[in-house]
């Protein structure tokens, strides 16, 4: 089943979630929770919100292990419901869902941009007023309003005026590209990039340390337009499949855990790199770690697919990866088994694979 990422989810028993990735099983949609209520599991390893009268969690999977793994076994626990057992994966896999019948309310990125921008600019707020400028600099690209889409804190309304980002959905990996090429040129008073110094803030958080140097990280993200800043407002751009773009439909293939390989590999194509799962096509790679299924060294590795934001357009054709994480060995219901690594399934921020992709510069 097709359904947009970056949709927020509420359900009835007070979640708030945001959809994750494009592709879902039939009766449920699969989801990161984002705000969870306090009243039946809490902890102080993550940041409280206090959102239509209620106090709440912010799940934060880049938080003390230890806190992260009991808060997941108390959320399993609590909320079996709102766990997803893959068949695909075997169950070994961590995945969370809303049931259909437990939604309470869905808000959709391009309805409430629609509705946003015909507010009248001075009825509106200051961060509103930014909001709509900037969508207003982005269809100079050519894309319409119908490819743009606005999501978290400014969706659901509960944003702050001074402090909270702008989280632009964009429609199609096509539009996508489109979009970021015109970013690489455009110029606006109120546009500015981010600087050195708030790059490297940005790279002492989420273990990003460990994976890049401070000099290829700055290299990697500088050329990167989809982050920065709109009248001293951070913004974020995101894309979304449409569902004539989607690689295979959910059920399609079955996943079979190969275990942990390390691999390098020139890049042979980035287009998929910008959704969630995403992914590198790869080429004359080389087996590292692991990497081997029934005593022989695999052959028919495709790609590096990933489910971080962070790894998105970080590398380009041509140039030299290494990743390590699983690898899968891939059974479509028709055509022949091919192996994938994948980088960053939930369960592996509870455990110790030491999963990453990055540039060899």
């Amino acid at each position: 089943m097709h359904f947009y990422e970056s949709s927020i989810i509420t359900t009835k028993d007070g979640l708030y979630c945001q959809s994750y990735a494009n592709e879902h099983p039939i009766n449920a949609i699969l989801v990161k929770p984002k705000y969870i209520p306090t009243d039946i599991i809490h902890s102080d390893a993550f940041q409280y919100r206090f959102i239509s009268g209620k106090r709440m969690n912010r799940l934060n999977l880049w938080a003390d292990r230890k806190k992260l793994t009991s808060y997941i076994k108390a959320f399993k626990e609590q909320y079996p419901e709102y766990v997803f057992h893959s068949d695909m994966h075997q169950g070994r896999r961590l995945f969370f869902q809303v049931p259909l019948d437990r939604i309470e309310r869905i808000y959709f990125p391009k309805t409430g941009l629609t509705d946003m921008m015909k507010m009248p600019p001075g009825q509106m707020d200051p961060h509103l007023k930014t909001c709509h400028e900037f969508v207003g600099f982005l269809l100079n690209s050519g894309l319409e309003l119908k490819d743009l889409g606005i999501t978290y804190s400014t969706l659901m309304g509960h944003y702050s005026s001074k402090k909270s980002d702008i989280n632009i959905v964009v429609y199609g990996k096509e539009n996508y590209w489109k979009l970021m090429e015109f970013l690489k040129q455009a110029q606006h008073q109120k546009l500015r990039w981010k600087t050195e110094e708030e790059w490297l803030d940005y790279h002492k958080r989420r273990n990003r340390f460990k994976v890049f140097s401070e000099k290829d990280f700055l290299f990697l993200k500088q050329r990167i337009r989809s982050e920065g800043f709109f009248d001293d407002t951070l913004f974020v751009i995101f894309a979304v499949e449409k569902e004539d773009e989607i690689r295979s439909k959910w059920g399609s293939e079955k996943f079979v855990d190969q275990g942990i390989a390390k691999i390098r590999a020139t890049v042979a194509d980035n287009h998929d790199s910008t959704v969630r799962p995403g992914r590198y096509k790869v080429k004359e790679y080389k087996v590292l770690e692991g990497g081997k299924t029934g005593g022989k060294a695999v052959d028919d590795l495709t790609g590096v697919v990933f489910y971080s934001r962070d790894y998105s357009m970080l590398a380009e054709p041509g140039e030299l990866i290494e990743a390590r994480g699983i690898l899968e060995k891939v059974e479509p219901k028709k055509g022949k088994p091919y192996h994938r690594l994948v980088v960053g399934y939930f369960d592996s921020y509870t455990n110790d694979r030491h999963e990453y992709i990055k540039v060899i510069l």
